[in-house]
């Protein structure tokens, strides 16, 4: 009987160690499901952006001699996925407008074939085809991004693609900053085949007041360069 029961006592512990183990590997495995591609979580933790090397990340900052204040810093890169997007605001200047206008209207701007004659002209340097809309508050406060998908056609306006509630974006805002994510796959198969998102791409962000009236262009120049403080879209390379 004792025999017995000590080989029950040793299949129970081996039994246990089995458990830890696959339970291990099912976590290991959820963290690498976590962090795969570049390894950003939307969650409002930015961390993850401080860690991206240097040569993965495209940044631009607000020119202190643009028309604008509201926008200090902005970041995108791209995986084979994703497209990741951060914003860093003027934590006084966004406080203002929350108690005023309640939400943070903006438009994701993409040109994605690299062709400058096609696309609207206005707000940058470099037409773009392609506008992602939405807000990034609501009721005075972050809340999740929802965009409306828009392509502009050669009678100089802008066609629906996707409606919202439409999967292609999402977003996370914490104290001044604020990280999207747009899924490539949805926006690839939304647009024409010429206008997939590739290997290289251009982007940029608008923002507006309450009554859309313009906030602040992301990338933006100095008056002095341009007197209406338009800059150059940024040009992202995808990392594989």
């Amino acid at each position: 009987m004792k025999k017995f029961l000590t080989l029950l006592a040793m299949a129970a512990s081996l039994l246990a160690v089995s458990c830890n183990k696959n339970n291990e590997e099912e976590e290991e495995e959820q963290k690498k499901e976590e962090t795969k591609g570049l390894g950003i979580k939307i969650d409002g933790n930015f961390d993850d952006w401080a860690a991206l090397k240097s040569d993965v990340v495209v940044s631009a900052k607000n020119d202190p001699n643009s028309p604008w204040d509201a926008v200090s810093e902005i970041r995108c890169c791209s995986d084979k996925d994703f497209v990741y997007y951060y914003m860093k605001f003027n934590k006084e200047a966004v406080n203002d407008l929350m108690d005023i206008q309640d939400e943070m209207p903006i438009r994701l701007c993409l040109d994605t074939n690299n062709d400058f004659t096609t696309g609207y002209e206005n707000y940058f340097l470099d037409p773009y085809d392609f506008i992602i809309e939405g807000a990034l508050a609501d009721g005075g406060a972050w809340t999740t991004y929802d965009g409306t998908l828009h392509q502009r056609n050669s009678e100089g306006k802008w066609d629906e693609l996707l409606p919202p509630n439409n999967n292609l974006v999402t977003g996370k805002g914490n104290g001044g900053e604020y990280e999207i994510l747009l899924a490539r796959e949805l926006f690839n198969n939304a647009v024409p085949a010429g206008h997939k998102i590739g290997d290289v791409f251009y982007t940029g962000i608008r923002f507006y007041g309450y009554d859309w009236g313009e906030l602040s262009n992301m990338p933006n120049s100095s008056i002095e360069v341009d007197e209406r403080g338009w800059g150059h879209l940024l040009k992202i390379t995808t990392v594989k």
